[in-house]
C-alpha cells in the first residue's frame, strides 16, 4: 500500500519538477532564451529551496543558497541581473501556476450522506496583504501610506478539500478585494464561502442563477425585506412578515438565533435567501450570515460551524508569512520583489503537497503548519536528489514523508472531531 502511494507521489513530483517542461515554460514567459548557468530549472529549484529551509533576508543569501546547491561559483551582479529582468516574476508565476495544478491533492472530504458532501467543491476566498519597501510605493502604493508605503495584496481562492489555491492575484495593496471575487460560473456545483467584503448582493444573486451556493458574512447595514422569521426551535415569528430588517433590529436582543428568508429586489436583479442571525452577548450586537443553503437540509448550527471552517484561508495565509518568507525582501526592483513573492508560493504549495503525501502514505492526519516547520529539515536532500543522485530521489522523498509522519501530526485530531474542523463530519483522506 505504501509503495504504491509512494509511486503515486513520485509521478506527481517528477511531472511537477521537469528539467524540460520547465525551461520550456522559462523560454515561453522570455525568461531565458539562452542557458547559461542560471537556468529557469535551476533557478526555480533553487529559489524553493533557500525560501523553504530558513529565514532568507537579502540577494545573498539566495545566491549562497544557489552556489551551495549547485556547486556554482556565481558571482552576486549576474545572478542580480537575472532575478532583474522583468520576466523574472512572468516566470515564477507560471511556475506556482503550474505547481497548483500538477501537486492538487484531495485531502479532505465529508463523508456520504452528510449535507455538505453533495458539492463538488467548496472555496474559501480572502485576501492578505504585506508590507514591501518603500522604494515601491509607486508600483505597489498601499493603503496605509504612512506606515506602509508600499504592500501588496494577494487575493485567494482556496479550495477546501484539497486545501490547494486555485488562483492567486498579486495586485497593489490599494486595489479594492471586491473585484477579484471568484467567478460566479466557477461556483456552479460547488460553495462559496467569504467575509463581508463580499457581501455583494448582485454577486450572489448571480452565484444563485448559475446554480451555485454561498455563505457569506453580511454587513451590519443591511436592511432587507423579511418573508418569514424563524425561531432557533422552527416556531415563526409571524408577526415580523413583510416587515424591512430595521424596524424589528429593537427586538433582536431577546433572541439567541434566528433564520429569516430575505429579499432584496432592484432594476438590476433580485436576490432570495436566508439570514441567520446569532447575538454576540460579550459586545451586544448581532452577527449574520447570508446563504442560499436550504433550510430543509441545513441547520442554523451547521451553518455557522461551516462558517467556521473560513478560518483554514487565514491559517494558510499565517504559514505563508512565518514559513515560507512572504515577507518584504531587501530590494527596490519591482521585477525582483514580484519574483520572489511567487517563489515563495511556489515553497509553500510543495511543502502542503508533501503534507498530504505523508498523510496519506502513513493513515495519519498531518498538520500543515508543523509541516511548513519541518521540512527545512530534508528539503534540501530532496532537492539534491533531484539535481545529481536521482536514483537517491525516491529514497529521499520516502525518509522525507516518514519524517513527517512521525513530526508533523495534528495536536488534537480527536478535538478536531468534536468542536474543530471535523465538527461537520468532515474528515482527512487516507490511502
Amino acid at each position: 500500500m505504501r509503495q504504491k502511494q509512494l509511486n503515486k507521489v513520485m509521478k506527481k513530483f517528477k511531472q511537477a519538477f521537469s528539467e524540460e517542461e520547465l525551461e520550456t515554460l522559462g523560454e515561453q514567459t522570455g525568461f531565458c532564451q539562452r542557458r547559461r548557468i542560471v537556468t529557469p530549472y535551476r533557478l526555480g529549484i533553487a529559489l524553493m529551496e533557500s525560501l523553504s529551509t530558513g529565514r532568507i533576508e537579502t540577494l545573498a543569501d539566495i545566491l549562497r543558497a544557489f552556489n551551495g546547491l549547485h556547486g556554482e561559483t556565481v558571482q552576486y551582479k549576474p545572478f542580480h541581473n537575472q532575478l532583474a529582468k522583468k520576466a523574472f516574476p512572468e516566470f515564477m508565476m507560471a511556475l506556482c501556476g503550474r505547481l497548483m495544478e500538477k501537486l492538487s491533492e484531495e485531502a479532505l472530504r465529508f463523508k456520504d450522506k452528510t449535507p455538505f458532501s453533495r458539492f463538488n467543491h467548496i472555496l474559501l476566498h480572502d485576501g492578505s496583504s504585506f508590507s514591501l519597501k518603500p522604494a515601491l510605493h509607486k508600483i505597489f502604493p498601499g493603503r496605509f501610506n504612512k506606515i506602509s508605503p508600499a504592500a501588496v495584496e494577494l487575493h485567494v481562492s482556496l479550495d477546501l478539500f484539497t486545501e490547494t489555491p486555485q488562483i492567486i492575484t498579486l495586485t497593489p495593496d490599494t486595489n479594492s478585494e471586491v473585484h477579484y471575487a471568484p467567478e460566479a460560473e466557477t461556483i456552479t456545483g460547488g460553495l462559496l464561502m467569504a467575509d463581508r467584503m463580499f457581501f455583494i448582493k448582485h454577486y450572489m444573486a448571480e452565484i444563485a442563477e448559475q446554480g451555485g451556493h454561498f455563505l457569506i458574512k453580511a454587513k451590519g447595514t443591511l436592511n432587507p425585506l423579511i418573508r418569514h422569521a424563524f425561531h432557533k426551535n422552527g416556531r415563526e415569528i409571524k408577526t415580523w412578515r413583510g416587515k424591512r430588517l430595521n424596524d424589528v433590529k429593537n427586538q433582536f436582543g431577546r433572541y439567541k438565533t434566528l433564520d429569516l428568508d430575505v429579499n432584496w429586489t432592484t432594476k438590476q436583479y433580485t436576490l432570495d435567501a436566508r439570514l441567520v442571525m446569532t447575538w454576540n452577548q460579550k459586545k451586544k450586537h448581532p452577527r449574520y450570515l447570508v446563504s442560499n443553503l436550504p433550510r430543509d437540509d441545513f441547520s442554523v448550527e451547521q451553518l455557522c460551524d461551516a462558517y467556521r471552517l473560513r478560518w483554514q484561508i487565514e491559517l494558510m495565509f499565517k504559514e505563508w508569512k512565518s514559513y515560507a518568507n512572504l515577507h518584504a525582501f531587501d530590494t527596490k526592483k519591482t521585477p525582483i520583489a514580484e519574483g520572489l513573492i511567487w517563489a515563495a508560493l511556489c515553497a509553500a504549495v510543495l511543502k502542503r503537497f508533501l503534507a498530504y503525501a505523508a498523510q496519506r502514505m502513513y493513515q495519519v492526519a498531518i498538520s500543515t503548519r508543523k509541516t511548513a516547520m519541518s521540512l527545512r529539515y530534508v528539503l534540501t536532500d530532496i532537492f539534491r536528489a533531484l539535481l545529481h543522485h536521482r536514483r537517491k530521489l525516491r529514497r529521499a522523498v520516502s525518509c522525507a514523508l516518514q519524517y513527517l509522519a512521525n513530526n508533523a501530526t495534528r495536536a488534537h485530531p480527536k478535538r478536531d472531531k468534536v468542536s474543530g474542523r471535523l465538527k461537520l463530519n468532515l474528515e482527512p483522506v487516507f490511502g
